[in-house]
């Protein structure tokens, strides 16, 4: 008989629980996201620094890439057009050293751009 006792205080004690107990309403999920997002939003964070990195050996194969390129195009119609005396007259050798210039300049221009723009980043 005891034993049937403490089985019935126990579900009696369970029933009075269970009766305390609140009902959690059907928008709290919303309402604690919404607050851990509010608190995200506030807190004050560290600026991210978006560090760009140059590959140099990137930016010399792209560029002195196209360099080879337009000089190809521009030996092959000088070939057409004027043959073999033209390949080595001065004035297409002068052509070529313009254009090989032009492209190291511009590699130049923007190793120095790539240097200042990480020396002001920091």
């Amino acid at each position: 008989m005891k034993e049937f006792d403490i089985q019935k205080e126990d579900e009696v004690i369970k029933q009075m629980i269970k009766s305390t107990q609140h009902q959690a309403s059907e928008n709290l999920k919303y309402r604690i996201m919404h607050q851990i997002e509010a608190e995200k939003a506030l807190t004050p964070q560290k600026a991210k620094v978006k560090k760009e990195t140059t590959n140099v050996l990137r930016d010399f194969g792209s560029i002195f890439g196209w360099m080879y390129a337009v000089l190809a195009i521009i030996i092959g119609g000088a070939y057409i057009v004027g043959g073999t005396e033209l390949l080595l007259s001065t004035q297409f050798v002068g052509t070529i050293l313009l254009v090989s210039f032009v492209f190291s300049l511009f590699w130049l221009i923007t190793q120095l751009d790539a240097y200042l723009k990480g020396k002001m980043g920091k």
